[in-house]
């Protein structure tokens, strides 16, 4: 990590280099929904390779398509996935335009990235992690039925990843309702009464608890010894790592998802230790997720509670 030289004289020299970086990372996250909307022109950056552009474009396709078949049945036009195709673009540029949405496809990309590196570099399974698996053997029944959920969940979230999906009902409920009323208010004349009507039969089926990340959410939350249980990649696997990293740091998931990207390395090292863990174990997490980048010495000298402050007094809470 390089400091910028934004230092306070409040802070304590590693404070300095991990606030300079956060400061850093923050400005780099407010460019990322405006380059996504411009069809991410920095083909050079990390954050915006060739595979991610085409998971993020396939996944707003996706929706559009879903909502377009939906409402095409519902007309009862026979070839309802022959016209959610033609239609899918104006209304996928239209999502996207939307940069919360964008940036919710673009996070999602990012995690499956990450999975399919460390599959590859490590031999960590994106699915069935040595904890969950552990948990779907639990004893308790209400831990292995929830372990097994997520287990379910997540090996679909990595198949539809392979194939540039994203079902609607694994958005969060503001962009679900969001991508809704966009659909609405694009309707016109004697179509409008069934996209009004497909809307209502979409909002009954949708289960905001039943999403991957909710299931995720509640298998870190009932572990005994609290999430810090959790917060090793090798042993949680991506998915429940970074679940439990934003549980434990009161974080929005999305932005502790995208802090696994190189350019947002302070903010992952202050949300680890914040987190609670040593320098010693930060660094065996950062062997895995940024190879090649060193843990900042000083870090055994800034307790978990000023990390956390520093973490929480960050410009950037949320994506978009």
């Amino acid at each position: 990590m390089t400091d910028s030289g934004t230092t306070s004289t409040s802070y304590s020299p590693i404070e300095a280099v991990l606030a300079s970086e956060l400061a850093r990372g923050d400005l780099v996250l407010g460019t990322v929904g405006p380059m996504l909307g411009m069809l991410l022109a920095s083909h050079d950056s990390a954050l915006f390779t060739d595979e991610v552009v085409a998971g993020v474009r396939g996944m707003g396709l996706h929706v559009a398509r879903q909502m377009l078949t939906a409402q095409a049945k519902a007309a009862g036009v026979e070839e309802s996935c022959v016209f959610a195709v033609e239609h899918a673009d104006a209304l996928a540029e239209a999502l996207t335009a939307n940069l919360q949405f964008l940036g919710h496809c673009h996070v999602l990309a990012l995690e499956h990235r990450l999975s399919t590196h460390l599959e590859r570099s490590n031999a960590i399974d994106p699915v069935l992690s040595p904890l969950l698996q552990s948990l779907t053997g639990a004893p308790d029944a209400e831990t292995a039925q929830l372990a097994k959920a997520a287990l379910g969940a997540q090996a679909r979230f990595t198949e539809q990843q392979r194939r540039t999906e994203l079902p609607l009902r694994e958005l969060p409920p503001s962009l679900f309702e969001q991508a809704l009323s966009l659909w609405r208010s694009r309707a016109t004349g004697a179509e409008r009464s069934v996209v009004e009507e497909t809307v209502e039969h979409l909002r009954e089926a949708y289960d905001p608890q039943a999403r991957r990340v909710s299931l995720l959410e509640r298998v870190a939350g009932m572990i005994g010894e609290g999430p810090r249980s959790m917060l090793s990649v090798e042993h949680a696997g991506v998915a429940l790592f970074l679940s439990a990293l934003a549980l434990a740091t009161n974080q929005d998931r999305d932005l502790i998802a995208l802090a696994t990207n190189e350019s947002q390395v302070g903010r992952l090292a202050l949300a680890l230790r914040g987190a609670g863990l040593s320098p010693e174990q930060i660094a065996k997490q950062f062997v895995l997720v940024h190879p090649g980048v060193l843990v900042p010495e000083g870090l055994d000298s800034l307790p978990s509670d000023r990390a956390a402050a520093l973490l929480a007094a960050s410009d950037r809470q949320a994506l978009g």
